[in-house]
């Protein structure tokens, strides 16, 4: 190999390695983890409303309200 090849090579070495401890590297960490606990949290929300009893959910304890803005009475069934 020629020196121009090794020089190249180490260049493209250290042009890969990911820069952690610059302001960019952890703001991109920190992108990261938000946008995997997020859809973490999505997926846990997801399951939990596909498995539980709409009875049991809090939109049916809420007020409802008729075509006339009228509360309506009682529980919806």
């Amino acid at each position: 190999m020629s020196v121009a090849e090794i020089q190249d090579n180490k260049w493209e070495v250290q042009a890969s390695k990911v820069q952690i401890m610059t302001a960019q590297g952890i703001g991109l960490l920190v992108m990261m983890t938000a946008f995997v606990l997020f859809f973490t949290w999505v997926a846990i929300y997801s399951v939990i409303g596909a498995f539980t009893d709409a009875k049991t959910m809090d939109f049916d304890k809420k007020q409802k309200v008729d075509a006339d803005g009228k509360a309506i009475q009682g529980k919806a069934e």
